[in-house]
C-alpha cells in the first residue's frame, strides 16, 4: 500500500528545512565574522611588524591577503560546523 503525505506534513518538512537553511546560513556569517576579526589584528600586529622594512605597497597587500585567508578560514570552518550538525 502506498503511502501518501498530506499537505500539511509537506509544508512543515519545507519550513524545517527552510529554518535548517537559516541556521546554517547564520553560522556561517557568524563564522567569516570571527575570521574577520581575528585576521585584522593579526594582520595589523603581526604581518606589518614582519614587512616593516617592506614597501608600504607590499605591507597593504599583505595585510589585505591575511585578512581574507583568515575570513575565508572562519567561512570554511563555520560551513563545516553546520554540516555536521545538519548530519545530527
Amino acid at each position: 500500500m502506498a503511502q501518501s503525505f498530506s499537505p500539511v506534513h509537506s509544508v512543515n518538512l519545507q519550513l524545517a528545512q527552510a529554518g535548517d537553511e537559516r541556521r546554517q546560513l547564520r553560522l556561517e556569517k557568524l563564522g567569516v565574522i570571527a575570521g574577520f576579526l581575528l585576521g585584522l589584528p593579526l594582520a595589523l600586529t603581526a604581518v606589518h611588524d614582519l614587512l616593516a622594512d617592506a614597501p608600504e605597497a607590499v605591507s597593504a597587500l599583505a595585510v589585505v591577503v591575511v585578512v581574507a585567508a583568515t575570513t575565508r578560514f572562519g567561512l570554511l570552518a563555520a560551513s563545516a560546523a553546520a554540516r555536521r550538525l545538519a548530519a545530527r
